[in-house]
């Protein structure tokens, strides 16, 4: 008897969170600041990124979902020597660093006010990191899948039940793996979210 109890109350408690379940839906607009070994290669900030976002609440405060997004930095170097196995050249440079972070994702969102709602948030996944240089006729380019991590502190701006602000900064850092050192750099992120029962 106690165990039916118990499994009659687990299910009880599902049907109820479930109905409490809302879902986030988010589009952001980066700013990405390289950091670390990508500062190294491109050393200049970018405003050219997005990320998509879906979330799931399974409580009040904790959601989980994915996480989608590019970003492109770039640099003009002069003078810069490049080497490629057997060769050396120097001159004018374009580089490139476009990476795409694919992730699962977890957050927890705190409740100060009905309009403000602190988080922070943790992605674990991939990121592929496509590098590009080109010197006058010459291009080197190659895509590199790398183990990828993602710690994010943030605030929800909420005005109306179901849409929201986002305002928040993530650390996107890879371990070292095809074929390129780990990677990293600081995202500023600001989006529009839309809540959903």
């Amino acid at each position: 008897m106690k165990k039916y109890l118990i499994l009659f109350s687990l299910l009880v408690g599902l049907g109820i969170s479930a109905k409490a379940q809302r879902s986030l839906y988010s589009v952001n607009y980066t700013v990405t600041l390289p950091t670390g070994n990508t500062a190294d290669f491109i050393d200049v900030v970018s405003g050219r990124g997005f990320a998509l976002e879906f979330q799931k609440f399974i409580n009040d405060h904790v959601a989980i979902g994915g996480e989608f997004g590019h970003s492109t930095i770039f640099e003009r170097t002069e003078n810069e020597v490049y080497t490629r196995e057997t060769a050396s050249l120097s001159g004018i440079q374009y580089r490139y660093q476009y990476a795409y972070p694919i992730m699962a994702t977890a957050a927890y969102y705190h409740s100060f006010t009905d309009l403000i709602r602190p988080y922070a948030s943790f992605g674990i996944g991939t990121i592929a990191n496509k590098r590009t240089i080109e010197m006058g006729m010459y291009k080197s380019e190659d895509t590199h899948w790398q183990f990828g991590f993602r710690p994010e502190l943030g605030v929800l701006i909420q005005p109306a039940d179901n849409v929201a602000f986002r305002v928040g900064a993530k650390y996107f850092g890879t371990l070292e793996g095809g074929g390129l050192e780990g990677q990293s750099n600081l995202s500023f992120n600001i989006g529009l979210v839309i809540l959903n029962n």
